[in-house]
């Protein structure tokens, strides 16, 4: 998207100065890893909203706050021994082959296990909301907090042993790849945009000749923004900020990855649609990492085969809540310290149903609206979610947004659903007296053909008569950016859990992720100013007034978001559940007890 309807915050940058919030900062982490890690912090699901600040000192040894992730109470992780044990290969599953290595374009959590561990990036998340370095050594911020400079580890090498070979296998990393990358994936070198990361752009002064990345020598880089933008940090440590070699394009990236991360990929003793073997990397620039010998994905589908898989031991890490009858099964072994669960919420918002507002039959509001009010969102959540899920609406309950019992008076949320149900089949017996016909786009993975099955039943009980069309993953994202549907059912998914990826991926104009058509000048005008407030309080009530205005006007009908689970036996130590499930991929500290 064009900056060029963008006005310079109205929100003065004295205010950020004088809360002594953006004085400048230098990041460090040791070469190794603490040995012991205590158990994780119960979090709860109604934190305060806190923007994502660098943490004011003068060391190198402090870490970024980034921003707290609401989640359900979690069990805690075991503690490790006094050292962790070197060796072995975990065993988990997955859902599908990696359809790229591209880890700027392959936007889902099925894609980002892979590639965020074959790759590194400045920063990253290895427990709860901790932001470290990561091929970064240092960084400070100036104190306008327009300025980022960056010294990256010296002798970062990139992986070898891939076919087709390339000149930069075993070369290191420098300055101008990182600043390829970061461009590459604003879209600045005429290729896609990245959908999880490529937001930046709206911060990064691209209009600069540099395009806002300065190279300054081999290892120190400077990033320019248009204004303090703290949330940058949270940005660059998800998997989809990744580094690779200057030049590589995304066709390059469709047969091999160009990484420098912890693991690689055997293409030898892996097989699409059913196993991939991801030994360690022999070169990885942090001593001594990973623990493990390897990681393995084995493809499957299914909850049913999925927890079957894991109940029996053939594999040792796994996800999603327990289906009714294996609930017990899972309790019993909880009980006996054989396996453990960390809960958290999924962060799979904006969940719900999305139309198209830019043609006809959806851009009737008053459709939208009789959409909105039909479906029974507590009938959606058994169904959908077997009950592990929570009303809410674009932001999440308790934290940036509504409460959960606020949501739950909002019409389509509250019960008994009787009197919306009835209003939304009058709309439509209006709109429509011989009933509407619509296709529904749905990805052809079990959990969104459940969502889209139970949907279509529901508008179907008010005369709207819709026919699911399964899609494969590899199409479904380049139709919703095309916005080639009418319906599609979605559960979108933060990466960072902060209010600016939330708007300005998915409701400003031209946003990464606005793969719903939604446009609004109130909504583009207010972004930067919203980006810019420091103070929680005034930047929730900021957010608060955008989220009313999206709702009014209603994209997409708001569904429940479901919770979520990891499960794994207790060998596995150091499982982190971290920010969100899109940073805490590249699991170097993970390490089994019984090696």
């Amino acid at each position: 998207m064009s900056r060029s309807f963008w006005r310079k915050p109205s929100l003065l940058l004295g205010i950020l100065v004088s809360l002594g919030l953006l004085t400048a900062v230098a990041c460090g982490a040791a070469e190794e890893p603490t040995p012991t890690q205590p158990p994780a912090p119960v979090a709860t699901n109604t934190p305060t909203p806190v923007t994502s600040v660098a943490t004011p000192t003068p060391t190198t040894t402090t870490a970024v706050v980034a921003t707290p992730t609401p989640t359900a109470t979690r069990t805690p992780t075991p503690v490790p021994a006094v050292q962790p044990k070197k060796g072995g290969i975990i065993k988990q599953n997955a859902t599908e082959d990696p359809p790229s290595f591209d880890g700027h374009t392959a936007t889902s959590a099925a894609h980002n296990i892979y590639n965020q561990k074959l790759y590194s990036t400045l920063l990253w998340n290895p427990k709860d909301d901790q932001i470290v370095l990561d091929a970064a050594e240092s960084y400070t911020i100036s104190a306008d907090g327009k300025v980022w400079t960056f010294k990256l580890r010296p002798g970062i090498k990139y992986q070898t042993g891939y076919t087709p070979a390339h000149p930069r296998d075993g070369t290191t990393m420098t300055s101008k790849d990182v600043k390829w990358s970061l461009e590459k994936l604003m879209g600045l070198h005429g290729q896609t945009i990245s959908a999880r990361s490529g937001w930046m752009k709206e911060f990064i002064d691209i209009d600069r000749a540099d395009n806002g990345i300065e190279v300054v020598d081999d290892l120190t880089f400077k990033i320019h923004l248009v204004q303090p933008f703290s949330s940058l940090a949270n940005l660059l440590a998800i998997g989809f900020s990744v580094i690779m070699p200057e030049g590589i394009v995304t066709s390059d990236l469709l047969k091999r990855p160009y990484g420098t991360g912890p693991f690689k990929v055997d293409f030898k003793t892996s097989q699409r649609a059913a196993l991939w073997n991801l030994p360690r990397n022999p070169d990885y620039f942090k001593p001594g990492l990973p623990y493990l010998d390897g990681w393995s994905f084995v493809l499957m589908d299914g909850d049913a085969i999925v927890q079957a898989a894991f109940l029996t031991r053939k594999t040792d890490v796994s996800g999603g809540h327990p289906t009714q009858d294996n609930k017990s099964i899972y309790e019993k072994k909880v009980a006996s310290g054989e396996i453990y669960r960390l809960i958290y919420s999924s962060d799979c918002r904006p969940q719900g149903l999305v139309m198209n507002s830019t043609k006809p039959p959806f851009n009737d509001l008053k459709l939208r609206q009789a959409v909105n009010l039909g479906i029974d969102r507590e009938a959606y959540s058994q169904v959908v979610h077997d009950g592990y899920s929570q009303p809410e609406i674009i932001a999440d309950a308790g934290g940036w947004g509504m409460t959960v019992e606020e949501v739950r008076k909002l019409p389509g949320f509250r019960q008994p659903h009787d009197a919306d149900q009835a209003e939304a089949k009058k709309i439509i017996k209006e709109l429509y007296p011989s009933g509407l016909d619509v296709k529904m786009m749905t990805r052809s993975t079990s959990g969104y053909m459940r969502q889209g099955e139970m949907v279509a039943g529901e508008l179907r009980k008010l005369g709207i008569n819709v026919t699911i069309e399964p899609v494969d993953t590899t199409v479904v994202f380049s139709r919703a950016e095309k916005l080639d549907y009418n319906l599609w059912n979605y559960w979108f998914c933060q990466t960072t859990n902060t209010p600016e990826e939330l708007i300005g991926s998915y409701f400003i104009t031209g946003g990464s992720r606005n793969w719903m058509g939604y446009s609004n000048p109130a909504i583009d005008k207010g972004y930067l100013d919203m980006a810019a407030i420091s103070d929680p309080v005034q930047k929730k009530k900021k957010l608060t007034e955008m989220i009313d205005t999206i709702y009014a006007f209603l994209p997409y009908a708001p569904l429940t978001v479901h919770t979520t689970s990891r499960n794994a036996y207790s060998f596995v130590q150091d499982l982190p559940l971290g920010i969100t499930q899109y940073s805490r991929e590249k699991n170097e500290l993970i390490w089994r007890s019984d090696i």
